[in-house]
């Protein structure tokens, strides 16, 4: 079976350049097996192993990318919960205007924050040093906001 895999792996570069396209055709075999394993339909998955090594496409398609006016809207934005409101917005103030990662905001802690000298400090992760980011006027407001009324309840 692992042959006939590769064999068609081989078929699908002869027929398609574009490498996500074979990538997106392995995933799909490697899903098509783990349903079959899940299923009791087979005991192994020939595919499980197969890792392709071809380069990935990184680059940042910049006509996707929000402009600033509609990255700020997203702080404007209305949620039906008041507290979760206030942390959404603190949050998506840190991806906007800190330009953090997920695991380096969850990483933040209050006494990471100091709100008299208007910063925050950044924690190192494995691919990010530790540093300290300065925050916005709106930040610090929210911050407080949040930090000592919608916490504290």
């Amino acid at each position: 079976m692992y042959k006939d895999i590769t064999a068609y792996i081989g078929a699908l570069r002869s027929r398609y350049s574009n490498a996500s396209t074979i990538r997106g055709a392995v995933c799909a075999i490697k899903a098509y097996y783990s349903y079959l394993c899940h299923t009791g339909m087979r005991k192994d998955n020939p595919a499980k192993a197969i890792r392709l090594k071809d380069r990935r496409n990184s680059d940042v398609q910049l006509q996707d990318l929000f402009s600033t006016e509609e990255l700020e809207a997203m702080l404007e934005r209305k949620e039906p919960y008041y507290k979760w409101g206030y942390r959404n917005k603190v949050l998506v103030g840190l991806l906007i205007y800190q330009a953090l990662w997920p695991q380096e905001m969850a990483a933040v802690r209050v006494a990471d924050i100091d709100l008299t000298a208007a910063t925050v400090y950044i924690r190192a992760t494995r691919n990010t040093n530790a540093r300290t980011l300065p925050l916005k006027a709106n930040q610090v407001l929210l911050f407080y906001e949040y930090i000592h009324a919608i916490r504290q309840n």
